[in-house]
């Protein structure tokens, strides 16, 4: 019976023993696996990273390579995507700041899941070659970080620069603006004096006392010819646009007006007579040829 006994309780040691060494395993293997889908998860944080810096990346060449050299002309406001620069530029501030919270988190998750692993570990002797191994994947992710939160700094560095030389871009087109605005009104306004030409009608004293016309020629003050005076003043004359300007009409129908200056009597409809004489009034065919010689245009009523 002894015997039995002690048959009996060996057994049920050696039983308590396996149950005891199969739990243990059992503990072990859940740990293990737990390890791994911890590494598993920050190799998947690691990899998205890399590949969201890579999409930056792609985004900002495709603003460099559109800003670089001479702009192509386009439609306003027309971008790939349909978006603007300043819409692009947005975007590619909102992923960097979006990245630099996902490394944020990267970084945090590390640190938490080795502190998980070590309690894991602390007690259990068996698992020391998995946390060596691990150690070695932590330190490799930890060297991703940095060099990812290195790329970001670039990136930020980069997306400043392009919003610098955005803010240059627009100080560049304000000032060629500027500057075109300022040819184009020189331009108008070189046209206008240029197509402004001046006339004048009136008696020959009224000519006279204004310095409009002078006397000159004859013999002993007989036969002098009225001719323009040398120096002319615009203020004394009306005036008008020769491109738009194509009739004169005269103040007193009855009376015939004689072109004192010297126009190219060849552009008007009507010749005058050779005194240089012309009623009705005047209608030019040939603004060009007609003011050609002179912009003062002086009427003097006969």
């Amino acid at each position: 019976m002894f015997r039995k006994l002690i048959f009996v309780a060996a057994a049920t040691f050696a039983v308590a023993a396996c149950d005891g060494s199969r739990k243990q395993l059992e503990q072990t293997l859940a740990q293990v696996e737990q390890i791994s889908a911890e590494k598993d998860s920050l190799l998947k944080d690691v990899m998205a990273t890399s590949q969201f810096i890579t999409e930056v990346n792609a985004e900002l060449a495709k603003v460099r390579s559109r800003t670089a050299g001479r702009p192509v002309q386009g439609q306003p406001g027309e971008m790939e995507n349909g978006l603007t620069p300043a819409q692009q530029r947005e975007a590619i501030r909102v992923k960097v700041a979006e990245l630099t919270s996902r490394l944020t988190e990267s970084e945090s998750r590390l640190a938490a899941s080795r502190t998980r692993v070590r309690d894991l570990t602390a007690n259990n002797t068996a698992l020391s070659a998995q946390m060596t191994a691990y150690d070695s994947t932590i330190a490799s992710f930890t060297v991703l970080i940095d060099n990812q939160r290195t790329e970001i700094a670039s990136l930020t560095e980069q997306v400043n620069a392009l919003q610098a030389e955005n803010v240059s871009l627009r100080q560049d087109k304000a000032s060629l603006t500027d500057a075109n605005t300022q040819l184009t009104e020189q331009k108008e306004q070189l046209i206008t004096e240029q197509n402004t030409v001046y006339y004048v009608i009136g008696t020959e004293d009224e000519l006279s006392r204004k310095g409009i016309i002078a006397k000159q020629g004859g013999l002993f003050g007989i036969g002098k010819t009225a001719v323009p005076a040398a120096a002319l003043n615009p203020a004394d004359f009306i005036p008008i646009d020769r491109t738009q300007v194509m009739e004169i009409a005269f103040p007193k129908g009855d009376k015939a007006y004689k072109i004192v200056s010297r126009q190219d009597v060849a552009g008007l409809e009507t010749a005058p007579d050779k005194s240089n004489r012309i009623k009705g009034g005047l209608k030019i065919v040939d603004a060009a040829k007609f003011w050609g010689p002179a912009r003062y245009l002086i009427l003097m009523e006969q």
